[in-house]
């Protein structure tokens, strides 16, 4: 299933949309970011980390959703959802990780 973040007018003409095997795509490709998160995490199924829509799901609503994930991509974060892996700090910029927080949370 192909899901698509309608955020474009957010990101200033930047369109982003899951591809069909779960990565981002961007008007550039998909962002070296991303693929350093696939490593742990993918959109439906449990890996080293939580599926991207179980993390949306947690997370949508919540008036700081966008800066918690934000803080744990930037600076790593562990214990939040018992799988016992600890996520390091990613060498993201802060730029990329808004972004990227903005599409977890566009998952429906």
């Amino acid at each position: 299933m192909v899901l698509v973040a309608a955020l474009a007018g957010f990101f200033g003409g930047s369109s982003f949309a899951a591809t069909p095997g779960g990565g981002i795509a961007t008007a550039s490709g998909v962002s070296a970011s991303e693929q350093t998160c696939r490593a742990c995490h993918s959109i439906d199924t449990t890996k080293v980390g939580p599926p991207f829509r179980a993390i949306a799901e947690r997370y949508r609503g919540e008036s700081d959703a966008v800066a918690r994930l934000k803080k744990s991509m930037l600076e790593g974060s562990s214990g939040k959802w018992s799988t016992g892996a600890a996520m390091p700090a990613n060498a993201i910029s802060d730029a990329d990780a808004e972004r990227f927080a903005w599409w977890i949370l566009g998952i429906k």
